[in-house]
């Protein structure tokens, strides 16, 4: 019994060895291969902590939210273009409306550059979204439901911008005959809605997402100290149910106004 307590980390064991981590990560950003891979492995290990059986039902969720640590592409990983800025998250559960906001630099008073993506969200169904731009030819007319072997990852290209916008895109809705216990608690489906960009407080480029254009996102964990954990399909891949070797994960950390993050 004393050897199995002795190996087996708490809770705050893990965030104070992942916080640690990812320190010298500059958000991911800089991360190795193998600081990815240790990560991953405290945050695979962090989940299976999650306190709570519902996270995307918890009032927890609602404010604002500031990226710690991402393997994310562009914008969500804080970069815009050759810049690099501090991405948030502004969780609205009243009007059901979930906001990224990149600024660059990091400090919103000293910000000249800014993105902000705007979407609302509904409790996730189960429903497979479908990306035609991944999917191999001979998988787009299946009526069966796809298998994680039949989506083939995008390269994705150096050109931020067309990254960026090539989700404006519009996406299909792909039903399967599923059988699987309540996504809900956990995700949420994502309606993208408009992309703004701003340079020194000018609007110089707004866009309107097709309809239906979605994305899953799961909340893994969550506590009462402020610390969240997504994941999130990207724009180059397919959306499966509780399988997310191809979706990115982002630690978060809730702004307070006794905590300033960025001076961590």
């Amino acid at each position: 019994m004393d050897s199995i307590t002795s190996t087996a980390r708490s809770t705050e064991e893990l965030k104070d060895q992942l916080e640690s981590e990812i320190q010298s990560t500059s958000r991911g950003l800089s991360a190795s291969s193998d600081q990815q891979k240790k990560i991953d492995s405290l945050v695979r290990e962090l989940e299976l902590k999650c306190p709570l059986k519902e996270p995307a039902r918890s009032s927890l969720m609602e404010g604002k939210w500031i990226v710690e640590y991402t393997t994310a592409p562009p914008p969500s990983n804080g970069k815009l273009g050759p810049f690099v800025g501090i991405a948030r998250q502004i969780i609205d559960l009243d009007q059901g409306t979930y906001t990224n906001y990149l600024s660059v630099p990091g400090e919103i008073e000293k910000e000249w550059l800014s993105a902000r993506l705007e979407a609302t969200y509904v409790e996730w169904n189960g429903d497979l979204l479908d990306d035609a731009r991944v999917i191999s030819s001979d998988v787009q007319d299946r009526t069966d439901p796809l298998k994680v072997d039949d989506v083939v990852p995008s390269k994705q290209g150096d050109n931020w911008l067309e990254a960026l916008t090539s989700i404006f895109q519009g996406k299909e809705s792909f039903t399967g005959n599923i059988s699987e216990p309540d996504y809900g608690a956990d995700s949420w489906k994502v309606d993208f809605q408009t992309l703004t960009i701003k340079v020194f407080g000018f609007q110089v480029v707004q866009m309107k997402f097709d309809e239906g254009t979605s994305r899953v996102w799961k909340m893994s964990y969550l506590d009462d100290e402020g610390t969240r954990i997504g994941e999130q399909c990207t724009m180059d891949f397919l959306c499966f149910s509780h399988i997310y070797t191809y979706a990115s994960f982002i630690i978060l950390t809730l702004c307070t106004y006794k905590m300033t993050y960025n001076k961590r």
